[in-house]
């Protein structure tokens, strides 16, 4: 057991009870463990028994501390405000402390209807668990700040969707689940006080090195980290060539964790501008569009705190969104192509790069594992690769002659190997490890999971192919709706 702590606790409760309701969960009757991620286990040094977990896990029983609660919250949604949120299908049960006195927030998914849920059930099936539970183990293991998923579970009842469906729940671990939603819906009905007990939450248990700071400046600093963050986390998005989908503001976590796994996709053929959302008609969401949208986010947020900073400390944080992403994104995309040195020309070699490999379609993981293959612009037009074309040899020629002004440039390929996973989790191969669990076969998943937390190297009993492009059309660029 975590000497520092023997039980849970339910720090959120300790705010005003407008913020939420409390709970009793739906159990899952009869339920079957579908995978448990012990890494993470162990990383939270827990110790529950198998028989505990799974109580947890199905609603049908929670450790000492817990306390079921559903958040509310709003925000705006493919850009309209919607005043009509909270924690539908979700309740949060409690924060456990890790060994550096972090907690970390326990969201049991898929347990019933609570006061938000509207018109849903509240009900999750083991498709979208899956996604999740793999999504975010997936960005993880790539270095990108995520929520992850502790373990699922499912029995034999049926959900509708768009078809009749096996049910399931899982545990979500955070950080934090207070979203950018949750300080505009304050806002909305002029709550400082409110606002300012939240913002003193999120210091507490996210960020408690911002106590430090003057009272005066301290929500500034708060939301100047949080654009920061998710600056930072975006960055990384495009960097691996990961989609999120869904960046409404209510799907945006104050910790710059990625949050609320729903279409997602790593990009298979490189498009700038792919759309992974089949409700997304008008691209909002699109690869291009999620910088952009993370900094709409952090305006919306920005305008929220309106009630506790300046004018000017928001355009400050609006800046450091900005100017944090363009350097954090530089700085990926310059490792991805084996460069360490800061140049200026390398912002126009990445963008000329990405609209050849759009018009060219390549696929965005394999081609930097074949760049790092050749040592020079001849070694590539002998093997007739990427392409023999005119503006391919144009753009050869500047990246070898730019690889030479690196301080080690012998070091580029392999740069590029650190940066480059071997395995991704394309959505066919999702689409595969959830048609197997849904006929009670778990091993491919398991062998998935493995795969995840070793993307940069190959890990036996993982089918080859799951190593290399999608070999048929079919396979490639899988778009899916809000309800995956």
């Amino acid at each position: 057991m975590n000497p520092s702590q023997t039980e849970f606790t339910n720090l959120y409760c300790q705010l005003s009870r407008h913020f939420f309701s409390e709970i009793t969960p739906e159990a899952l009757h009869e339920p079957k463990l579908v995978h448990h991620n012990r890494t993470l286990h162990d990383d939270l040094q827990l110790a529950l028994s198998a028989s505990e977990l799974l109580d947890m896990v199905s609603g049908n029983g929670f450790p000492a501390g817990c306390r079921p609660i559903a958040q509310k919250y709003t925000g705006h949604q493919f850009g309209y405000y919607n005043p009509d949120l909270g924690d539908g299908r979700g309740v949060l049960l409690g924060q456990w402390r890790d060994s550096n006195q972090q907690p970390w927030d326990f969201h049991l998914k898929g347990c019933g209807q609570t006061p938000y849920s509207r018109r849903g059930d509240g009900r999750a099936v083991l498709r979208s668990a899956i996604r999740e539970h793999l999504g975010g183990e997936a960005l993880h293991a790539l270095g990108i700040n995520s929520t992850r998923s502790l373990a699922i579970c499912h029995n034999l009842e049926a959900v509708r969707r768009e078809t009749m469906e096996p049910r399931a729940s899982y545990i979500r671990i955070a950080k934090t689940h207070v979203r950018f939603g949750h300080f505009e819906w304050l806002a909305q009905i002029e709550d400082k006080a409110g606002m300012q007990l939240l913002a003193d939450y999120v210091i507490e248990t996210v960020y408690p090195h911002l106590k430090a700071i003057d009272a005066a400046d301290r929500y500034a600093e708060l939301l100047n980290t949080i654009a920061h963050n998710t600056a930072v986390m975006i960055a990384g998005w495009q960097a691996v060539g990961f989609c999120h989908g869904v960046l409404n503001s209510d799907n945006m976590s104050v910790a710059g964790e990625t949050f609320d796994f729903g279409p997602y996709a790593f990009m298979d053929d490189f498009e700038i501008h792919f759309i992974c959302n089949h409700s997304d008609t008008e691209g909002r969401y699109a690869y291009s569009q999620q910088p952009n949208i993370g900094l709409w986010n952090c305006q919306l947020l920005a305008q929220a705190f309106g009630l506790l900073v300046s004018e000017q400390q928001q355009e400050a944080a609006l800046n450091t969104y900005v100017e944090t992403y363009n350097h954090e994104y530089l700085q990926r995309m310059r490792a991805k192509i084996g460069l360490q040195e800061p140049l200026p020309e390398d912002r126009e070699l990445v963008a000329d790069l990405l609209i050849l490999m759009d018009q060219s379609q390549l696929d965005f993981q394999h081609f930097f594992l074949q760049l790092a293959d050749f040592e020079n612009e001849q070694a590539c037009l002998n093997a007739g690769w990427p392409m023999d074309s005119n503006n391919w040899q144009a753009w050869l020629k500047r990246y070898f002659i730019r690889r030479q002004l690196e301080l080690f440039p012998e070091g580029c390929s392999q740069r590029i190997r650190q940066h480059t996973p071997l395995f991704v989790l394309r959505n066919y191969i999702n689409q595969e490890v959830i048609a197997a669990a849904e006929q009670g076969d778990f091993d491919l998943m398991d062998r998935v999971f493995q795969a995840l937390g070793s993307p940069f190297e190959k890990v036996s009993g993982v089918p080859a192919r799951y190593y290399e492009p999608p070999q048929s059309e079919n396979q490639k660029g899988l778009i899916l709706s809000c309800s995956s």
